[in-house]
């Protein structure tokens, strides 16, 4: 059987403490492997962060400074993802 490709699934933060986990469960549950999970962090002020961080090394966590738009983070996730 053949190997199956790597999905880079990047979830792109700005203060949002109140879904991140539930966000990161629902993809942490595919039967899909392999995956690699990237949070990329637009500068959240609540406690993105530390929620992001406590599923580590399940996922990777990524910090930049707010930069006011979606595409930011979303294109740093690409530049970083590896599937």
């Amino acid at each position: 059987m053949a190997e199956q490709p790597l999905i880079s699934v990047i979830i792109p933060v700005y203060n949002c403490d109140r879904y991140l986990g539930e966000a990161i469960e629902s993809v942490l549950s595919q039967t899909y492997q392999p995956l690699e999970i990237l949070i990329i962090d637009d500068g959240s002020t609540d406690k993105s962060a530390e929620i992001a961080k406590s599923f580590i090394p399940s996922v990777k966590y990524y910090y930049q400074p707010n930069s006011g738009s979606c595409s930011s983070p979303l294109n740093y996730g690409i530049k970083l993802s590896q599937g």
